[in-house]
C-alpha cells in the first residue's frame, strides 16, 4: 500500500510540475494577445493573433534598426545623453555595468560548481569564474534559490572551494526547476576525470 502511494504521489507531483509551464505559457499567450488585439484594429481585420505577429514584426524591425549603422549611432547618442542626467546616470551606468557583459568577458552563467555547505552537503551554483579584484583566489557564486533559480544568494567563494563540474547550465537549470526529479549524469561530488 504504502510503494502504491508512493507511486501515485510521485506521478501527481510529476504532472504538476509538467502541467505549470505549460499551463503559463497559454496564458501568456492568451494575455498577450488581448493585449495586442487593439493594435490590428485600425487595420480593420479581425484575426486572432494578428496583434501579436505586429508586435514580433515590431520587434523584429526594431532590432534591424539598432544593430544597423545609424541604430548605432543613435544608441551611443542615447548612451551619452543618459550618462549626463543628473541621477539617472547613476542607475544608468549600474544597469549598464551589471547587465551588459562585453563580448570578451562571460556572464555569471558560464559555469556550473558546487560550493560545498558543511561537512555533508553541497549546492549547486553558478559563477563567470572571474577573479575578484585584488583577491584573485576568490569568486563570485550565484547559489540559486528553488523554484526560481534565476535568484539567490551571491556569495564570494574560495576558488580552491569550489568543484567545477562538466555539465552545461541548461542541465543545471533543468535539476534546478525539476527540484531533483532531473538528475544530470555529470552531476557528482567527486571531481570529473582531466
Amino acid at each position: 500500500m504504502g510503494t502504491l502511494l508512493a507511486h501515485f504521489r510521485n506521478k501527481l507531483l510529476a504532472g504538476t510540475f509538467a502541467a505549470v509551464p505549460i499551463a503559463i505559457a497559454i496564458y501568456l499567450v492568451v494575455w498577450a494577445e488581448q493585449s495586442t488585439r487593439a493594435l490590428a484594429e485600425p487595420l480593420g481585420v479581425n484575426l486572432p493573433g494578428l496583434g501579436l505577429v505586429i508586435v514580433i514584426v515590431g520587434l523584429y524591425v526594431l532590432g534591424l534598426g539598432v544593430t544597423s549603422f545609424v541604430g548605432v549611432l543613435f544608441i551611443r547618442l542615447a548612451n551619452v545623453l543618459l550618462q549626463r542626467v543628473p541621477g539617472v546616470n547613476l542607475l544608468y551606468r549600474a544597469w549598464k555595468d551589471v547587465l551588459v557583459v562585453p563580448p570578451d568577458q562571460h556572464g555569471m552563467f558560464h559555469q556550473v560548481v558546487l560550493v560545498p555547505m558543511g561537512e555533508d552537503s553541497a549546492q549547486l551554483g553558478f559563477t563567470s569564474g572571474h577573479s575578484l579584484p585584488g583577491d584573485p583566489d576568490s569568486i563570485c557564486v550565484l547559489l540559486p534559490n528553488l523554484p526560481s533559480p534565476l535568484s539567490g544568494r551571491l556569495v564570494v567563494v574560495r576558488r580552491a572551494a569550489c568543484l567545477p563540474l562538466s555539465m552545461s547550465v541548461e542541465d543545471a537549470l533543468k535539476y534546478q526547476f525539476s527540484t531533483g526529479n532531473y538528475l544530470p549524469a555529470k552531476l557528482s561530488r567527486s571531481p570529473s576525470p582531466g
